[in-house]
């Protein structure tokens, strides 16, 4: 294992942890649930108006159709310049990222109740965001599908924009807490440094 399979892992290991302090605080701790719904609301404010009308297509792109039809283009991408090895690590990047969040989201599911939010309260199966997940996820997945080689940290970077993008929008929409999203980032992180290393390793073997 190379020093670079190293830092890797202990990255995911350290986006783990960080995800498990965070579902732990939003859950646990009264003063960061409430400054979690504090922050939805102030953000969250005008989603009846033009920034929510904005919100809503950009929401949209978490959604499972486009998400599949991006993922199916980028596996074609991948494939058809040869990279079969690529192809691969961006499908385990997506898929289990996606499925961790969907887990999680059944297992910690719970009321998180706040009366600055009124009557429009968050789902209680809300950690961690699904839309985040699946287009942090996405992001990643076409830095490796995406080719020439020089072209992907600018593919990633430009990903990685539009994911917080969608993010944000589901906030707006006070579809999820800030921390949901937060949370999607940080299964993604795990995800994404998990199969670096292993591809590295793979690499590195031949």
């Amino acid at each position: 294992m190379t020093d670079a399979d190293k830092r890797l892992l202990a990255a995911c290991l350290a986006s783990l942890l960080a995800l498990a302090l965070l579902a732990w605080a939003v859950f646990h701790a009264p003063g960061v649930r409430h400054l979690d719904a504090r922050v939805l609301a102030r953000v969250s404010a005008d989603r009846f108006g033009g920034l929510g009308g904005v919100a809503h297509p950009i929401a949209d792109l978490g959604n499972p159709v486009p998400q599949v039809l991006l993922l199916l283009a980028g596996l074609v991408v991948a494939l058809r310049g040869g990279r079969r090895g690529d192809a691969v690590a961006g499908l385990v990047l997506v898929v289990g990222a996606d499925l961790t969040t969907a887990l999680l989201k059944h297992a910690l599911a719970a009321p998180r109740l706040d009366s600055v939010l009124g009557w429009a309260q968050v789902g209680e199966a809300s950690f961690p965001s699904g839309h985040a997940t699946a287009a942090f996820a996405m992001a990643g997945a076409w830095a490796f599908f995406f080719v020439p080689a020089r072209w992907r940290w600018p593919v990633a970077a430009a990903g990685f924009f539009l994911a917080s993008l969608v993010a944000l929008a589901v906030i707006v929409l006070r579809y999820h807490f800030p921390s949901d999203a937060l949370g999607g980032l940080l299964v993604v992180s795990a995800w994404t440094c998990g199969v670096l290393a292993l591809r590295l390793e793979s690499l590195s073997s031949r």
